[in-house]
């Protein structure tokens, strides 16, 4: 042994004592021991420590063996008691060892000694592993975090802890020897059988999933882990036990939410692709019913006139029940105390997890109980704080939407509502984009393609016999002068509706310009028929008196006709050829002239004016001019645009309307654009070298500069030679009619839009406007054009127009620009709507850069 051994020695004659501890010796044993006679000094060492083992004689003079056993015992249970006597009868011995002693020997035999002590320590510790063994296995049951509850091999319980108490209900009296079945349903009675299969692989569990029963009969879900124990009294079997209530709730709610956000984003990728608001509810429904497993789903939409609600897409539902439904959002009648009233008005989401015991009142509730629903919640469809409809979802079960879920269903509710509002606005843009606003006619974009529809592909080989009549209104700027422009727009009105009803198919008339109409006469036989139904019919119809206020005035109008296939093979030829025609007519002030190829002799003039400016660009005679734009807010200036104007000597200032359409035509615009791009940086760094602070400044840039392949390579070298961090390029929307280039112009601005630049959409609302591009576009600001704003004041309609792009403008979290500002009232206007900026002739005209430095030293 490498410690030694602690013997306390009850011995009165230390001779005797002596003689022991040397036959310990002697064995090899290494000891400790000390030696007390009295029941006083045996008490104290007692007291002071615990040894391996206690040798005692049986006789003393003040003391006896079997009263030190007494002591001993009582203390230190755990401690081998040996006796050692010289005299010790049989019964004596035996009483002894009843009484707690491990052995006893006689003093003329200690060589036994030393193997009884070893024996009777081994023992002890032995004994003592044991006991804490078992004491450590029963506070762990006893303390463990899970109910244990152990089985003896008949399935009875043998052992259970405080946990198991609590989960199951029952005193641990009750369940103590009680079967197990008792704490199970008759959905699994027999989990104790499992035992079999464990004896035979010792060291192995299993783990299943049963319905617990609680003393009070309830009943709750539960993972019992089973585990093989041997104990003393045989085989055993250890569950755990756990209560799966809160998980299997938990995994509950987790697969509704999930089901719901699939729903979320199943209906986000159609709002991606669906372009029209029919299919677009019409998939919200299938979804939500097919994908989010409600029982029916429905869309109803409000009428505002009547406040009756009605179903216009749905899944799930028996259309003949549909037709049964009647709700409304009026709380005065009985249709509108339901959920889809009560929603309509409040507008939140409305809740009904149990409609058998919602009240008598709720409309139609018998109705849908036969049909098994059981749960109902209806969230408005709204725009701003304008609901316009309802979604209602419907579950056979109750409790079928709990709090979470509601709010998801809400944002699902708001995403369709958000597509809706975008579709409507896409649609009416989109109208705008080939109709005429105030006539309701197509414009010069429909119309010409209607009639390259309407063309022969082969001109050479038809008999058809088409005639493009263009015809505009004479002296119609008087009549917005004399009137005003609200006449002058019901002047327009009644003339577009004069055409209608009086051409034969009116499919194909259109507004082309302010007071100009464009149509189609098919099949006639020769231009004398043309020219009667000019001067004849057609001056008649529209030379009818028209009352203005206080008196009655006659219309006239001039036409310009081209004629198919001699004066022109496809639809842009012929108008182009007739609004020659009508030009000249204007200038001939005659009623009407057919397009000659006399007219071409323009031509010449045109390449004169190429000519003119190739030597303007070659000897820098263009200029730059600046008009400001001012935020509508602050009335500070915040950028300016930058107005090429052409100062030819011996002629003096150009207007760019007279020679812009020639550069494009030409493609001179490349080079004079990236020459006004230059100019735009080297007057910014003039301005910064003075000490001005410089705000953006804004260039025009065209179709045919963005598709020249090093555009964006030439602008940065711009850029890097004359540093002017604020340029903003402005674009046309015409730039992406053409998808086939749409997305390389794309690239190309995102390119300029990374080094510094802003892009913004010059002339909105004049061409090709669609939120699809819109949505994609790297862009920064729509600037409505200037028609729109001179015309807004003049109806609710064109107000409604401007409005709808700026609220489209802000949606999409881009700026707005008004351009044409001339009076105040159209600033006031603007200002209410929310547009950003404005620039026009009530602030400034362009004007040179001396006097925009002026403009900038002011603030």
């Amino acid at each position: 042994m490498t410690n030694p051994l602690k013997i306390l020695l009850l011995e009165d004659v230390a001779t005797e004592a002596e003689l022991i501890l040397r036959e310990l010796r002697r064995a090899g044993l290494v000891v400790e021991a000390v030696r007390v006679e009295t029941r006083a000094d045996f008490v104290a060492e007692l007291a002071r420590c615990t040894p391996d083992a206690i040798l005692s004689d049986f006789s003393l003079p003040c003391f006896d063996g079997l009263s030190a056993l007494a002591l001993a015992t009582t203390s230190h249970p755990a401690v081998p008691f040996i006796f050692i006597s010289g005299t010790i009868g049989e019964d004596t011995a035996i009483e002894a060892l009843k009484r707690g002693a491990i052995d006893y020997l006689l003093k003329t035999n200690l060589q036994r000694l030393p193997s009884a002590l070893l024996r009777a320590i081994d023992e002890a510790r032995g004994r003592a592993a044991r006991l804490h063994a078992e004491s450590r296995f029963r506070d762990l049951i006893e303390y463990a975090p899970h109910a244990i509850v152990v089985f003896d091999q008949h399935g009875r319980i043998d052992i259970v802890n405080a946990q198991a108490e609590a989960l199951f209900g029952y005193p641990r009296s009750v369940m103590l020897g009680a079967d197990g079945k008792m704490l199970v349903t008759a959905a699994f009675p027999h989990w104790h059988t499992a035992l079999p299969d464990s004896q035979a692989a010792p060291g192995s569990s299993i783990s299943f999933e049963v319905i617990a029963r609680r003393c009070d009969g309830s009943c709750f879900p539960a993972e019992v882990s089973l585990s093989p124990l041997q104990t003393a009294g045989g085989h055993c079997i250890s569950s755990v036990i756990r209560d799966l209530s809160e998980r299997k709730a938990q995994e509950e709610r987790l697969a509704r939410m999930t089901r719901i956000r699939t729903i979320l984003g199943s209906i986000n990728s159609v709002i991606l692709r669906v372009h029209d608001k029919q299919m677009l509810l019409d998939e919200a429904c299938r979804i939500a019913h097919e994908q989010g497993q409600f029982a029916s789903a429905i869309v109803g939409l409000l009428d505002p006139a009547t406040l009756a609600v009605r179903p216009v897409a749905w899944s799930g539902i028996d259309p003949a029940f549909l037709e049964m439904l009647d709700f409304s959002a009026d709380e005065e009648l009985h249709s509108g105390q339901g959920l889809v009233g009560r929603a309509l008005r409040s507008k939140r989401g409305v809740v009904s997890n149990d409609l058998q015991h919602d009240s008598p009142a709720a409309p139609m509730r018998d109705e849908f109980l036969q049909r098994g629903y059981r749960s109902a919640f209806v969230v408005p469809l709204m725009i701003g704080q304008q609901s316009f409809g309802v979604l209602a979802l419907l579950a056979s079960e109750r409790d079928a939407f709990n709090e979470d879920e509601q709010h998801l269903l809400a944002e699902l509710a708001a995403d369709i509502s958000f597509s809706h509002d975008v579709i409507d606005k896409e649609e009416r843009i989109n109208y705008l984009a080939y109709f005429d606003a105030l006539t309701g006619l197509p414009n010069r974009a429909l119309f010409l393609d209607r009639v390259a529809q309407l063309l022969p592909y082969d001109a050479s080989v038809t008999a058809e016999r088409i005639a493009l009549v263009l015809i505009d209104v004479e002296r119609f700027h008087h009549i917005n002068d004399t009137y005003g422009r609200a006449a002058g727009d019901d002047v327009l009105r009644v003339l577009a509706r004069r055409l209608r009803d009086y051409l034969a198919d009116p499919g194909y008339l259109a507004r082309i310009n302010a007071d100009s109409f464009a149509f189609i006469l098919k099949d006639y036989r020769s231009e004398t028929e043309v020219v009667h139904l000019i001067e004849g019919e057609l001056a008649g119809v529209l030379g009818k008196p028209l009352q203005m206020t206080d008196k009655a005035i006659r219309l006239s109008v001039r036409a310009g006709i081209a004629l198919f296939p001699n004066d022109g093979s496809d639809s842009d030829s012929l108008l182009r050829n007739a609004e020659a025609a009508m030009k000249d007519a204007r200038a001939a002030k005659v009623r009407y002239l057919f397009y000659t190829a006399e007219m071409n002799a323009r031509t010449a003039e045109k390449l004169s004016l190429e000519n003119r400016l190739h030597r303007a660009l070659a000897e820098q005679q263009f200029v730059l001019h600046y008009q400001p734009k001012v935020d509508l807010r602050s009335g500070q200036i915040v950028g300016m645009e930058a107005l090429i104007r052409w100062e030819e000597p011996g002629v003096g200032l150009v207007s760019p309307f007279q020679f812009i359409q020639v550069l494009e035509d030409t493609g001179l615009i490349v080079e004079v654009g990236i020459w006004v791009i230059e100019e735009a940086h080297r007057q910014c760094a003039r301005w910064q070298e003075a000490g001005l602070v410089v705000p953006r400044i804004a260039v025009n840039v065209s179709q045919l500069q963005i598709r020249e392949k090093d555009f964006v390579a030439r602008v940065l070298a711009v850029q890097a030679q004359h540093p002017c961090p604020r340029l903003e390029i402005e674009i046309t929307e015409s730039l992406f009619m053409d998808d086939a280039n749409s997305h390389l112009a794309r690239d190309k601005l995102v390119a300029l839009r990374e080094a510094g630049m802003t892009v913004a959409i010059d002339d909105f609302g004049t061409g090709y406007s669609s939120l699809g591009y819109l949505a994609r576009l790297p862009i920064d600001t729509l600037k409505i054009d200037r028609s729109f704003i001179t015309a807004m004041s003049a109806s609710a309609d064109n107000l409604a127009i401007v409005a709808t792009i700026i609220s489209l403008a802000h949606a999409l979290k881009l700026d707005v620009v008004a351009e044409g500002v001339e009076t105040v009232g159209q600033r006031d206007q603007l200002t209410q709507m929310g547009c950003n900026q404005m620039q026009g002739f009530l602030f400034s005209p362009g004007v040179r850069a001396e006097v925009m430095a002026g403009m900038l030293e002011m603030g």
